[in-house]
C-alpha cells in the first residue's frame, strides 16, 4: 500500500497525472487491455508530444523578434539576449496560452493546451529527472557490494527508524538484496550505498 503515495515511490518525479497514459498504455497494449484504435490514438498523442518537446527546445527568439517582446510584456520581465520556449518553462506564470502565442502558426492552431502543458512540465523537470535517473543507475550497478557480517544499520546517519527496522529484519548480505527489500525508499538506498562504499574503501 505504501506505493500509492508518490513520496514513497521510486522516480516519483515521473509520476504525473498528465503522463499516466505514456507510462501505462504500452503495458496495457502488451497484455491485451488496450485495443488497436486506442493504441493508435495513444501513439498519435505520443508523437505530437515528442514533436512539441523538440519545438520547445529548438524555437529561440532574440530581442529583435516580435515574439520576444510579446513574452517579455506578458511576463513583465527582461528575458535576456534570447530564450528558447523550453527556457520559459522555468519561469513562473508560463502556461499553454502564452506558449501558443509563441509557437509557429500551424502548431499553435493544432496543439491542444493539455499537451502543451505536459510538454512544459517535461521541460521544467527534465534536469531533476535526469539526475534521478542517473542516481538510480548508480544504485543499480552496486548489487555485488557486500554488507559486512553483523553490520548494524543503526550507525548509518540519515536512515529513519522505520528503514533501520526493515534492514535489521531482512539482514541482507549484499546491496542487491537490499534493493529487493519492500518499503525501502530511494533516499534510504542512496544513503546506505554511500555508507557501504565509503566503508569498503576504508577497509
Amino acid at each position: 500500500p505504501y506505493r500509492i503515495f508518490t513520496s514513497r515511490a521510486e522516480a516519483r518525479l515521473t509520476l504525473r497525472h498528465d503522463n499516466s497514459d505514456e507510462r501505462l498504455s504500452p503495458h496495457g497494449h502488451r497484455i491485451g487491455l488496450l485495443g488497436d484504435s486506442d493504441w493508435e490514438r495513444f501513439n498519435s498523442r505520443r508523437d505530437r508530444l515528442a514533436n512539441l518537446r523538440n519545438i520547445l527546445d529548438a524555437t529561440r527568439y532574440k530581442r529583435s523578434d516580435v515574439e520576444y517582446r510579446t513574452a517579455s510584456e506578458i511576463l513583465g520581465c527582461d528575458l535576456g539576449d534570447s530564450f528558447t520556449l523550453s527556457n520559459l518553462a522555468q519561469r513562473q506564470n508560463v502556461n499553454a496560452d502564452l506558449i501558443k502565442q509563441l509557437l509557429p502558426n500551424d502548431l499553435s492552431v493544432n496543439s491542444k493546451n493539455v499537451e502543451i502543458e505536459s510538454a512544459l512540465a517535461d521541460s521544467l523537470y527534465r534536469g531533476y529527472i535526469d539526475n534521478q535517473r542517473n542516481a538510480a543507475e548508480r544504485v543499480n550497478h552496486h548489487d555485488g557490494l557486500k554488507v559486512p557480517d553483523n553490520f548494524s544499520f543503526q550507525i548509518v546517519n540519515g536512515l529513519s527508524h522505520e528503514m533501520v527496522e526493515r534492514l535489521e529484519r531482512a539482514r541482507p548480505q549484499n546491496f542487491g538484496q537490499v534493493r529487493k527489500i519492500a518499503g525501502l525508499t530511494p533516499s534510504a538506498l542512496s544513503t546506505l550505498l554511500v555508507h557501504l562504499t565509503s566503508t569498503a574503501k576504508a577497509a
